[in-house]
């Protein structure tokens, strides 16, 4: 069963950056101090902590759009009586645990409910077995969004919180004639903790704007979530998801920087659909022009900067951006595009350098003019002046 638990395991292609909410953690005593009120949810700083105190980290993926319900789990729901649970109703992990620990295994879960049911207690009580009781932490959660809010086990009072703070909203809120309209802010900034020299902030005047081949285009004025890092062993990469449209997808945005002889460059994007694995690759100008500085330092431009392949471009106006941050609170000094000398600079350069060499030749000239020392008077001798031709 170990062996056959591993290969699973080895075999899981769910990616964990699509893992939708809500989600359910359980097993260690320690959750009970991250509990928090109905529709509280814990920001990164809490969640990096909770998975650094693991020995080990098992997510359970379920890949079903039929809600989760306590009543297709009996033995987990056995199981969870003697442990620590925690429900959090987000819709994305700020910070995902196989960025923080090395120890984190992804389960799918397929089939019919008793199956899934027995995968995971099995696997989890397997995991219990070798890293030892209380230090394993459990992750359920979803990667095909829920028509409604997912029960999980031991959830009940969450849910019945959730319920009374809707009906108590759609009582008191007014008729939509009545609500003001949602003022959107006019840039994007994406700030996104992680780990020390990882983090990364972006800042844009205006939305990202995606224009195909065909000549549609999407505005990404919909953020979802917050931003999140993922560090890799060549890239520091920035995500970021919008909603697309009025469908239940989402669209991520993954920045990718890389660092190399003291400096930092931007890589690319790629542009993910939904659930789906891979995206649209779009490359960054080339260098010169690729968004670029010292590491410690921010890169701005208030010329567009333009991501581009032979299907799509993305665009975004008047950017600032700078990844491998120790704290994201403010830009440091930036480099700009521009850069220190421009075209017109060297044009009046020019000119001035042409009018500096005249001048000097000038002055040359009229020194080099010889006059008279003597001149006639009625008292002297006449002056003979020799012209040799």
């Amino acid at each position: 069963m170990y062996f056959k638990l591993l290969l699973v395991f080895s075999s899981a292609v769910t990616v964990l950056a699509n893992l939708e909410g809500p989600f359910l953690f359980f097993g260690p005593k320690s959750l009970e101090k991250f509990k928090r009120p109905a529709l509280k949810y814990l920001d990164q700083d809490d969640l990096m902590r909770i998975y650094g105190e693991q020995a080990a980290i098992v997510v359970f993926n379920n890949q079903d759009s039929v809600p989760l319900a306590s009543g297709n789990f009996p033995r987990l729901r056995k199981m969870l009586e003697g442990q620590t649970t925690l429900v959090l109703p987000q819709d994305f992990l700020d910070v995902h645990p196989d960025y923080i620990s090395n120890e984190t295994q992804m389960l799918t879960l397929q089939g019919p409910w008793s199956e899934r049911d027995a995968q995971m207690t099995e696997t989890f009580a397997r995991l219990q077995d070798i890293y030892g009781a209380g230090r394993v932490l459990g992750i359920l959660g979803n990667s095909v969004s829920q028509s409604q809010s997912a029960e999980y086990p031991e959830a009940g009072v969450w849910a019945r919180a959730r319920r009374q703070a809707d009906e108590a909203t759609s009582s008191e809120s007014p008729p939509d004639d009545e609500k003001p309209p949602r003022v959107a802010p006019k840039f994007a900034l994406y700030n996104a903790t992680g780990p020390p020299g990882k983090s990364a902030l972006l800042y844009s005047s205006g939305w990202p704007e995606l224009r195909w081949a065909n000549g549609s285009t999407t505005v990404l004025d919909t953020p979802v979530g917050e931003p999140t890092v993922k560090p890799t062993r060549l890239y520091t990469i920035l995500v970021v998801r919008f909603a697309d449209g009025d469908s239940r997808d989402k669209i991520t945005l993954e920045f990718s920087f890389k660092q190399a002889g003291g400096w930092w460059q931007a890589v690319g994007v790629e542009v993910k659909f939904g659930v789906e694995p891979t995206g649209v690759n779009l490359k960054a100008p080339a260098p010169p022009d690729a968004p670029a500085a010292v590491l410690g330092k921010a890169y701005e431009c208030s010329l567009p900067l333009v991501y581009s392949s032979e299907e799509a471009t993305l665009t975004m106006p008047d950017i600032q951006m700078q990844p491998y941050m120790d704290s994201t609170e403010k830009f440091a000094d930036a480099f700009n595009c521009i850069g220190f000398t421009t075209v017109p600079i060297w044009s009046g350069l020019m000119v001035t350098f042409i009018m500096m060499i005249a001048l000097g030749l000038s002055i040359t000239m009229i020194l080099d003019i010889k006059t008279m020392d003597r001149f006639e008077n009625n008292r002297s001798k006449q002056l003979t002046i020799t012209v040799s031709e």
